[in-house]
């Protein structure tokens, strides 16, 4: 069943329709997820190494590297938060995204060759080494498969003439890799939506058409993502999938910070300082030359949001998570 929770929706300083949904199936009243697999980009990376680092345990919840790991939030970002901070139970996380990824290199290329596209983090990563064993280290009923997925698609494809059909054959695929990870065993999904890029300096530099023009395929991607999770529930009778919608969530900030407690601090939703952007000492840390403290900057960089903005995500998140009902999904 779908449900849509009122918030907002739309461009900042406008109101919104759509605060976050739900789609739940079977009736469910309370998930817990004894592990967790995520898939996605740099909004997502914390440098997780399956082949020669740790390995997730009940000490060690993310494996390698160290907490935070390697993020692009200047501190821990939503995988982190969602695991340490947020979880009612212990949560272990597989988490294979890589900063800079697209679902499929071959349909939108990277920045680099050499990124990891989540089609790989499915098919060489995750298939061969976690989901062909009789020896898994999860179950299919206390597993979440976490994907967050599209800010690169979108953003490396909005100007191209045939974007559109780009999409389509990117969903085309995402689908095929969410059916490979449904017969390895996968039945708890949850899928991330594109938030509002279009207000990230890179693209706000450009002006108002260029973003409009972005917005416009953010909001493609996000129907086809809300169509391909309730496509899976119509499939497989046997599936859970709960959809996130931080293109709201985002926006809400973005309009109004103090909406949140942790993210009150933002002083700064539309620029940044470029002595934070690769970094800062300590998470607090103060350039004078940059007016406030990196902290206060929604925007680290030129596309990726500090880690305020991660620990609201995380904690919506698991507010669905650890109880649909109360959250206002209803069953």
């Amino acid at each position: 069943m779908v449900n849509l929770k009122h918030v907002h929706r739309g461009q900042v300083g406008q109101p919104l329709t759509i605060y976050l949904f739900c789609t739940l199936h079977p009736t469910i009243r309370t998930i817990i997820f004894l592990s967790q697999y995520t898939s996605g980009d740099s909004y997502s990376t914390t440098g997780f190494n399956g082949t020669t680092g740790l390995e997730p345990s009940m000490s060690n919840p993310l494996g390698n590297p160290s907490y935070p790991g390697y993020t692009s939030s200047n501190g821990p970002n939503w995988v982190d938060y969602l695991t340490t901070v947020f979880n009612e139970s212990l949560l272990e996380t597989y988490n294979f995204a890589y900063g800079g990824a697209t679902l499929d290199s071959d349909l939108v290329q990277p920045y680099l060759p050499s990124v990891r596209s989540v089609k790989q983090q499915v098919q060489d990563e995750f298939l061969p080494t976690y989901g062909s064993s009789p020896f898994t280290p999860w179950m299919s009923n206390n597993t979440l498969f976490a994907f967050f997925v599209g800010i690169n698609d979108v953003g490396n494809s909005y100007c191209q003439p045939n974007e559109s059909d780009i999409q389509t054959r990117i969903f085309q695929e995402y689908a095929r890799l969410v059916d490979s990870v449904y017969a390895a065993g996968g039945r708890k999904f949850l899928f991330l939506n594109v938030p509002p890029i279009q207000f990230a300096p890179q693209t706000s530099i450009h002006g108002a058409i260029v973003q409009k023009q972005e917005q416009r395929a953010i909001i493609d991607w996000n129907s086809r993502l809300a169509e391909l999770a309730v496509g899976m529930v119509n499939d497989y009778p046997d599936v859970t999938t709960l959809t996130f919608d931080t293109y709201a969530l985002f926006s809400t900030v973005l309009r109004d910070p103090t909406f949140f407690p942790q993210t009150a601090q933002y002083k700064n939703t539309t620029g940044y300082c470029a002595e934070y952007m690769n970094g800062t000492p300590t998470e607090t840390y103060l350039d004078p030359t940059c007016g406030i403290p990196v902290n206060e900057y929604f925007w680290l960089n030129t596309l990726h949001p500090t880690y305020p903005m991660h620990k609201v995500v995380a904690q919506q998140i698991a507010l669905i998570l650890n109880n649909p009902v109360a959250a206002g999904c209803s069953l």
